[in-house]
């Protein structure tokens, strides 16, 4: 019998591909991880090749059926058609009933209630006219876009609609304005931070600010619907040059909405629970990212079930729509093989040993017999560890394959973190993994969340036990980690434990600021010299670099600026003349960071060949030894990384 394939594919923003063979996830990536643009808009190419070449097929013309989740205003289907695809191809179905395809069948649960709550879906008359199923009754007007969708398994084990709102934009530009959760989480994000996909940042801004500066309500109440005032963004005074932690309006604004989102939420669960009567709840669509708001769902409503999928943002929408087109196809519900999110591929030792290959004049890697031990000895040492191992992760949160771990005890391991490793805002916080039966001796958590999808109040007795994890507020998100856990994980936490005392470490995902997760080997060096991480395990070799102090001939090494910086100057006109120049370096990120002229002056004589005692005959003044500090001030704060003298003698013999 030949095997049914279905394709999903995202093509807005967080891009995504998803196959589906007989009923069974193969494989599923966003496009981001491959083109290393963060949020990647547009039809995802390079997933799409990706998923299927791990599927094992030849080319789209394999595939059964493709369903596609796509802006009205684009069209993919030349670039489909191109690709050698004659079989059924789906264009916008619901978005949000390829969000409630994803809950339902990724939660495993009987009979759950589905809950969608993001953004905004596509209108009413893009669905009707694609003859897409579960949209309810016609709105007032066909333009309006759905709002919320609340979904049940009926007793046939089929989804059926229980309720859709629909909603009308007020306006897009300058700041979203749609009576939604999301979009009044998404107008504060741009205001507060200039980009509408930055809710995460505003949750974690909330507990410094002070809600009441904002007295007006941003959402009523009417029955069980939410009446939302979309004005209240137009209010606002422009926003001021501070950065968001340092702006009082900005704290203040994301306490206001995150102190609306939360009951909120709440009200609709209730409503949900009781239209329906189930004790399970799904959850998805990017309000499902909203991790504070999801830990208390089983605390504040009665059901006793929660699942919220892992990528609840749109890249989801690819899982869901391989999902939804496999139900569509065969009239069977798709199999959900493993509760884990690890949708990626697996890279080989050959995949490692070429990565390292072509990193080999800048790090150093050996094989250790015993790798978590030595892992755990590192993190005891209070180094900073890049974990790369298995299968990627699908979605925002690192579960131990493409993650950053750190030792969770020290005060000052998340200040250190957001400073010279992932170049981020002082006020964001970490996770942390825990291992699953310990959990409760220090969280207060209503259900394991293996998935990190859930804030827990730390209990109080341990928030100086594990200070680097607590954030203001002294709660932490966390993953459960369980002995089923795949890869070596597990087993590292398990040895953690047994040196510390603390069953967990503390993990961030495997990027930095601007950039989305590591995906392949390649990345993950990249990532690794390109800022202050102090060794990388990856598929089990330890790894390190050339730094000053490692090196009993610093002066002897060769400076690289990092791949894709940039050095600028800039000076503006002050009453007719010039003022002083400022001087900063451009990451591949568009990260400006600023240096001065005497920094400025040394990252301009870097070139690939000269050692850092050949700069330092270029700067008269400056002894050797100053060099050498600057230098690695600089590679510590991600401009520099460090090659053996031997790579600019190389480079000037191949020219």
């Amino acid at each position: 019998m030949a095997r049914k394939i279905v394709l999903g594919i995202n093509g807005a923003h967080d891009a995504a591909a998803c196959i589906v063979v007989d009923g069974e996830l193969v494989v599923a990536v966003p496009e981001e991880r491959l083109s290393r643009v963060k949020y990647h808009e547009g039809y995802p190419f390079k997933a799409v090749d990706y998923c299927l070449r791990v599927a094992g097929l030849r080319s789209l013309g394999e595939v059964d059926s493709v369903v596609i989740n796509r802006y009205t205003h684009n069209d993919y289907e030349p670039e489909i058609r191109r690709s050698g695809f004659d079989g059924e191809l789906v264009i916008n179905p619901s978005h949000h009933l390829l969000h409630a395809y994803y809950a339902w069948v990724a939660s495993d649960f009987r009979r759950p209630a589905v809950l969608v709550l993001d953004g905004s879906g596509y209108n009413y008359g893009e669905y009707e006219r694609r003859g897409s199923p579960l949209i309810g009754p016609p709105p007032q007007y066909s333009e309006m876009e759905e709002a919320e969708s609340m979904y049940a398994v009926g007793e046939d084990g089929s989804l059926e609609l229980v309720r859709k709102k629909w909603g009308l934009w007020d306006s897009m530009k300058p700041f979203m304005r749609f009576p939604s959760l999301g979009h009044m989480f998404s107008a504060a994000s741009q205001y507060i931070f200039g980009h509408f996909q930055h809710a995460g940042k505003t949750m974690g801004l909330a507990p410094y600010g002070d809600a009441s500066a904002f007295p007006e309500p941003f959402i009523e109440y009417d029955g069980d619907d939410l009446v939302f005032d979309t004005t209240w963004v137009t209010k606002l005074p422009p926003r001021s040059d501070l950065p968001a932690h340092l702006d009082p309006i900005c704290r203040n604004l994301a306490a206001k909405v995150q102190e609306e989102l939360e009951p909120a939420v709440i009200h609709l669960c209730k409503v949900i629970h009781e239209a329906t009567g189930s004790e399970e709840l799904a959850l998805s669509g990017g309000v499902g990212l909203n991790s504070v708001a999801n830990g208390l769902i089983l605390r504040q409503t009665p059901f006793s079930k929660l699942f919220v999928t892992p990528a609840s943002g749109d890249s989801g929408i690819a899982i869901g729509a391989a999902l939804y087109g496999y139900h569509r196809l065969t009239g069977d519900r798709p199999r959900w093989r493993a509760y884990d999110n690890y949708h990626g591929q697996k890279y080989d030792d050959r995949d490692v040993a070429d990565a390292v290959a072509g990193a080999a004049d800048f790090v150093r890697a050996e094989s250790v017999p015993r790798v978590v031990e030595a892992a755990v000895a590192d993190l005891v040492d209070g180094k900073f560890v890049g974990w790369f191992e298995g299968a990627s992760e699908f979605g925002p949160r690192a579960l131990g394959h493409r993650s950053i771990i750190c030792d969770p005890r020290p005060g000052d391991m998340r200040d250190r973190l957001n400073a010279r490793v992932k170049f981020r805002e002082p006020f964001r916080p970490y996770a942390a993994s825990v291992l699953a039966e310990h959990v409760k001796e220090y969280f207060d958590v209503a259900a394991d969340d293996p998935f990190m999808m859930t804030v827990a109040p730390l209990l109080p007795q341990q928030i100086e036990v594990i200070r680097s994890v607590c954030h203001v507020d002294d709660t932490c998100r966390i993953q459960t980690v369980d002995p089923e856990h795949q890869g070596l994980y597990r087993r590292l936490i398990e040895h953690f434990h047994e040196v510390t005392g603390v069953p967990m470490v503390l993990n961030t995902s495997f990027n930095i600021r601007g950039e989305p997760i590591v995906e392949t080997p390649q990345d993950a060096i990249r990532c690794f010299l390109s800022c202050n991480l102090d060794v990388l395990y990856l598929n089990g070799l330890r790894i390190t670099k050339l730094t000053t102090g490692g090196s009993g001939a610093p002066a002897t090494l060769v400076p690289h600026l990092v791949e894709d910086v940039s050095l600028a100057a800039t000076t503006e006109s002050v009453g007719g003349g010039a003022s002083v120049p400022s001087y900063f370096c451009r990451t591949r990120t568009g990260q400006r960071v600023p240096v001065d002229a005497d920094e400025y002056t040394l990252l301009h004589l870097i070139d690939a060949e000269r050692s850092i005692a050949g700069i330092a005959a270029a700067l008269p003044g400056r002894s050797e030894a100053e060099v050498v500090d600057a230098v690695d001030d600089l590679r510590q704060r991600g401009m520099v990384r460090l090659a053996r003298a031997a790579v600019g003698a190389r480079e000037r013999s191949e020219r």
